[in-house]
């Protein structure tokens, strides 16, 4: 089926971006985004656990230029609902012996902006206990940082993730290369170019 192909030429125009950003705006509503994957989860596997809560039409695990997993995917349901299922009975549960986050999918800016301009950063496997201000602590040892925000449920908890924007691009490339597996409250963070 050409749905679980990475290499679907139909809409992947830009491959190191992802298939999902701005070509399919109709299926924004179905999409979840999956985060602190293992690094050896391949979307087969991701495809695998999340079909329990619905049809998967596409699944991807996201992955550096040299082929390494990013430890982040996108998941494709057949309609909102499921989508929405997904995130309600999939955020925190195990997967390969790591507790994965579900969220809405909202990747949307970054066709329309050049990577090497995009001042923000999204960072992830944060400890719950992390807060803005500790997020924006320890982040701006690589530039002036304008907002730190820790993403949160419904119920006000931490989801373990969080969106830092710098004053300018270059802080975010060097928290992409500087502060990847660097501690927050005991636990190794990863660092990649936000992409919402």
């Amino acid at each position: 089926n050409n749905g679980y192909q990475q290499n679907n030429s139909g809409y992947n125009q830009q491959p190191r971006s992802g298939p999902f950003t701005q070509q399919r705006p109709d299926k924004q509503s179905c999409r979840v985004y999956v985060g602190n994957l293992a690094w050896d989860v391949a979307w087969q596997d991701l495809k695998d656990h999340m079909r329990t809560s619905g049809s998967v039409t596409f699944a991807e695990v996201m992955s550096e230029s040299d082929g390494r997993s990013k430890g982040c995917g996108v998941v494709e349901y057949s309609s909102p609902a499921e989508a929405q299922n997904a995130i309600a009975q999939l955020n925190d549960t195990d997967l390969k012996g790591r507790m994965i986050f579900v969220r809405e999918d909202r990747e949307t800016r970054a066709s329309s902006h050049s990577n090497s301009n995009n001042c923000s950063v999204y960072v992830g496997n944060l400890h719950f206990s992390v807060s803005w201000q500790d997020l924006k602590d320890h982040m701006r040892l690589c530039g002036n940082v304008d907002t730190a925000d820790v993403l949160t449920g419904e119920d006000g908890r931490s989801k373990g993730c969080g969106i830092v924007t710098y004053q300018n691009a270059s802080g975010a490339r060097r928290a992409m290369g500087q502060m990847q597996n660097t501690q927050i409250h005991g636990r190794p963070i990863f660092v990649r170019e936000d992409r919402e």
